[in-house]
């Protein structure tokens, strides 16, 4: 079987090629992620014209089929200068199984990548070292920091197991439903099935306005109704709406690829929120996504990264993510990676807290847990 390297822009990527890398992902077990996927990408190209307009996916591919077999999704800022395609996306990382991703590292090189910067890269994922060292016997210059990490839950014996493993967090929900019951039943939808999801986007989109994250933007909206329609096609997404009597209450956006199960996002009824509706939405999303195929239940339960108090009780485990720069044909770049490191971590940690402050200001209900949008 042979492979070449290439560096394909936004329109170069055809169906074939689409699918392939969908499949890559899936096919990563605990490793995959939707953010990995051209299910996600294609949703942010389709959105964000001058984010596509930068897009650049490298990648090692099946002569025969034109398949990917590696690939490294990035942007073009111009004279040799690339990073992680759509960096404020929560996680970035290599997707491959590949042994040795040489040939990847040097197609990067051969398209004049003299100046690399990925953020966010899962240390637990050993395509990452691959990755790192491939990009040093290309000749680049590599400096990797711990940046946040992730917040991730194993899961062993299905949902009896984790239920078992987060005990006293069941039993908080237990009193929630009971507390909830008393201002009207409780009701929990799951939207799976394509021709479904538009009608729960309307719900979870609808609450955003209602909860202290405020709406979203139009771009966003797009964004993302584009990323559940696609991801719902491929049999991915899980959008869950709460309901106390008839009113929405809250809403989770999961997603289900290889086997992860994926926390994206959540709204809740600010008014709701003292009852603990956040905590009870939560906590069913994890029974349903559990249980749902008794045959192939998720591994892994990926929250993201990010603290909250909510987090915190259920992703126990929090290997790093790291950042990456690497510099190739640039000496004094090699030189002052350390100390361009160390002012980027400064300044990011400063941002944080700017971010914190900013947050505590806004009164995010602390009791359900805040999430990203």
């Amino acid at each position: 079987m042979s492979a070449r390297g290439v560096l394909l822009r936004a329109q170069d990527l055809d169906a074939a090629f689409a699918a392939g890398w969908d499949d890559l992902v899936a096919a990563r077990g605990t490793l995959a992620d939707c953010f990995d996927t051209h299910v996600w990408a294609g949703a942010v190209l389709a959105t964000h014209p001058e984010t596509a307009e930068r897009a650049r996916i490298a990648a090692v591919v099946d002569e025969a089929t034109g398949c990917p077999q590696s690939l490294l999704a990035l942007q073009d800022h111009g004279d040799g200068r690339y990073t992680t395609f759509a960096p404020d996306r929560p996680r970035s990382r290599v997707v491959s199984e590949q042994a040795d991703l040489t040939p990847l590292a040097e197609q990067l090189a051969r398209s004049g990548v003299r100046d690399l910067r990925l953020r966010r890269l899962p240390s637990r994922d050993a395509a990452t070292h691959r990755l790192l060292g491939a990009l040093r016997r290309t000749g680049y210059d590599v400096h990797a920091r711990e940046r946040s990490h992730d917040m991730l839950a194993g899961v062993e014996d299905g949902w009896d197991g984790h239920r078992a493993r987060f005990k006293s967090f069941h039993t908080h929900c237990g009193r929630v439903e009971r507390k909830i019951g008393k201002h009207g039943d409780v009701v929990f939808d799951a939207y799976i099935e394509a021709g479904d999801i538009d009608t729960g986007f309307a719900v979870y989109a609808d609450l955003f306005p209602r909860s202290w994250k405020g709406p979203l933007t139009d771009r966003i909206r797009a964004e993302r109704l584009d990323f559940v329609r696609r991801a719902a096609a491929r049999g991915w997404a899980r959008l869950y709406v709460l309901r106390v009597g008839d009113r929405p209450a809250a809403t989770y956006l999961w997603f289900r690829v290889g086997s992860v199960a994926l926390w994206h996002s959540t709204a809740y009824d600010e008014e709701l929120a003292p009852l603990g509706v956040g905590n009870l939405a939560m906590w069913r999303a994890h029974r349903h996504i559990l249980t749902e195929d008794p045959a192939d239940p998720p591994a892994l339960v990926d929250l993201l990264p990010t603290t909250t108090v909510q987090k915190n009780r259920l992703a126990p485990e929090r290997p790093p993510l790291l950042d990456v720069e690497a510099v190739r044909e640039r000496p004094f770049a090699s030189a002052v990676l350390p100390v361009r490191a160390l002012a980027r971590t400064a300044r990011a940690a400063a941002v944080g807290r700017l971010r914190a402050r900013a947050r505590g200001r806004t009164t995010a209900p602390t009791s359900p847990g805040g999430t990203t949008a």
